[in-house]
């Protein structure tokens, strides 16, 4: 008799409250990329780097290396891309040579903080996160200090910058939940569960050597940046080495040898040219040749280049 009364008490205090399952993963980075930016930026600050994918985030730890890849092309513009490598350790030539990691750890400490929001084609959701820890790498490279990476790394020849992740923002016990009248899902992540990070930029040269550019300042990337997930297709590509027909070191023979064949032509950009000659048709005609092969040689060409720094990203 007392274990029927138990059992129907016990259904008696679940009326009203909605069933509660578990979230799935993907379906929880889904909704995850719509309120990254504004949870990062008001739990950790506005100069953070909000977790581009939760299942990626324990590749984002102090001493993680990011790499940045752009597409150049003559019809499409620029498509910047952002991928994590791994820890640094990993991929230095000589790893007993790598700076030893020294953490500082701040917290956890009690934030209670709570971000709602309605989201089309899904509901109301909620991310709750209750302590903030942070952890900061303590200077482990010294300004200008060159380490030298493997040179069996498929993107070495590809990637055009590197950055080196400093601090990371972590709690373990967020929680991300679908809010609805009858059927809650909640996705509880795991203990020390990074949710955003600060990071620094790296010099990387073909040859294989990276050195912190400024010091310990921290570089901001965009908040619209384009991440790849960890094992995805998208990722696969970008690993991987360049396409054949777009080595940086086909595009150094073709432009030595212009050169050494039109050494008159090329030294001059286009815009300042001054042909000798009085004819004017003559000077047009060679304005418009080296014109036409600048536009030919754009992607090989500034490939050799460093890229200039991005207003966008600040950085």
């Amino acid at each position: 008799m007392a274990q029927n009364t138990s059992q129907s008490s016990m259904a008696c205090s679940s009326i009203g409250r909605p069933y509660i399952s578990s979230l799935d993963m993907d379906k929880a980075d889904d909704i995850w990329q719509c309120v990254k930016n504004k949870v990062a930026s008001s739990l950790c600050g506005p100069h953070v780097t909000a977790m581009p994918h939760l299942r990626d985030a324990q590749m984002f730890r102090p001493l993680c290396v990011i790499g940045k890849r752009v597409e150049r092309s003559l019809r499409v513009r620029k498509v910047r891309s952002l991928f994590p490598l791994g820890p640094l350790k990993d991929l230095l030539d000589d790893p007993a040579g790598s700076p030893e990691v020294s953490l500082k750890t701040e917290g956890p400490v009690r934030c209670d903080f709570l971000h709602e929001e309605f989201l089309d084609g899904v509901g109301r959701v909620r991310v709750q996160v209750s302590n903030l820890r942070k952890e900061a790498a303590i200077c482990p490279l010294a300004p200008h200090r060159q380490l030298s990476l493997r040179d069996n790394l498929p993107w070495l020849d590809s990637v055009h910058r590197l950055y080196l992740v400093s601090e990371v923002y972590c709690s373990s016990d967020a929680k991300l939940r679908v809010l609805g009248m009858e059927r809650r899902t909640e996705l509880r992540l795991g203990p020390n569960t990074p949710l955003a990070f600060s990071c620094l930029r790296l010099s990387v040269s073909p040859s294989g050597l990276v050195e912190v550019c400024d010091g310990w300042e921290g570089s901001y990337l965009h908040p619209k940046a384009r991440w790849a997930k960890f094992d995805s297709p998208d990722y696969a590509s970008l690993v991987a080495g360049r396409p054949v027909s777009e080595p940086k070191m086909m595009g150094l023979l073709s432009q030595f040898a212009f050169n050494f064949s039109h050494p008159s032509i090329i030294s001059l950009p286009s815009s300042a040219l001054h042909l000798p000659g009085p004819s004017p048709s003559k000077e047009q005609h060679q304005h418009h040749k080296v014109t036409d092969y600048q536009e030919a040689q754009e992607i090989s060409s500034e490939a050799l280049l460093p890229l200039e720094e991005e207003e966008e990203e600040g950085s």
